[in-house]
């Protein structure tokens, strides 16, 4: 199996910078967050040693996401133990929701307005991220839009920056004057598929040959099955960061990111119990070795 690790293991690597900070946010969202919600910091370094993080960057960018609210702290004596702040979860939560879905949904013809009427410069960058993982693009200044879309999950966000005052939100259809073709030009320019697809297509070529071993019957370690499981879910994140979940009435057919998510899926299913052992036998907390993962743990890429 390490034929088809190493070269994604130095996919990772060869990435300048190689945003350490990002994967550990990946890690403490798929893996931490399922298991008790709170690592040692040697555990979170010795997992993330065989990708060339060393000890050093781990506690350097543990430290900034501190800092920048993502992580907080726990001293028991010696030891520090690490785990999401609340905005940490809750940002996590939101990206979750779409990262281990299995589709996307039908969409009925309506979109989503929301003008930004009187937002606070400091909220204006982080507003305009949280609505992007919801799908929304900002079409002009001040002024964002989303295919579908219901009103509980963009609630959540207006309550978390308390700008109930500050935004206006409509609901809209096309109109017929509008032609199909100009609708799809216009939402394959702002929400930039081509560059999604050229992202998803080199997602795939990336993972189909661990793909290939493991449908020939060859067998990864707990530790190997644990570092793809992570790799991949990290580098689908990254694609999802600037996609949106557009229903496929508005993709281009053959859309690679149907293909992604399913191989996405696939193989985080096959690499999810070996992973686990790893995680389980390696890991500690403030209670000693991980426990089992959370009951929604199961139900990732699942319709159950």
């Amino acid at each position: 199996m390490d034929a088809q690790l190493t070269p994604i293991i130095e996919a990772f690597q060869s990435r300048q910078p190689m945003r350490a900070k990002s994967l550990i946010i990946t890690f403490f969202g798929d893996v931490v967050s399922q298991h008790g919600k709170t690592l040692w910091l040697s555990s979170v370094a010795h997992a993330l040693e065989p990708l060339g993080i060393n000890d050093r960057l781990v506690r350097t960018s543990v430290f900034r996401l501190v800092k920048e609210g993502w992580l907080e702290v726990e001293k028991i004596g010696r030891k520090s133990f690490y785990g999401f702040s609340e905005f940490g979860s809750i940002e996590y939560q939101r990206a979750a929701k779409r990262i281990y879905a299995l589709d996307n949904e039908a969409w009925r013809g309506g979109w989503q307005i929301l003008l930004a009427t009187a937002v606070p410069e400091k909220q204006r960058e982080p507003l305009k991220r949280s609505l992007n993982w919801l799908g929304f693009r900002q079409m002009t200044t001040g002024t964002f839009a989303r295919p579908g879309g219901d009103d509980t999950d963009l609630r959540d966000v207006i309550e978390e920056f308390a700008l109930e005052d500050s935004v206006l939100v409509m609901d809209a259809t096309s109109s017929p004057i509008s032609s199909r073709r100009t609708l799809k030009q216009t939402v394959q320019d702002n929400w930039a598929l081509e560059e999604l697809a050229a992202e998803y297509n080199s997602l795939i070529r990336q993972f189909r040959p661990l793909r290939a071993a493991l449908d020939k019957g060859k067998t990864p370690t707990d530790e190997q099955a644990f570092l793809a499981r992570l790799l991949l879910i990290h580098d689908y994140r990254r694609t999802l960061l600037r996609d949106t979940p557009l229903p496929d009435d508005l993709l281009p057919s053959r859309w690679p990111g149907t293909t992604a998510r399913q191989m996405v899926a696939s193989l985080y299913t096959d690499l999810a119990a070996p992973s686990v052992a790893y995680i389980r036998s390696s890991l500690e907390s403030e209670q000693g070795h991980l426990g089992a993962p959370v009951a929604g743990f199961n139900r990732r890429f699942s319709q159950r």
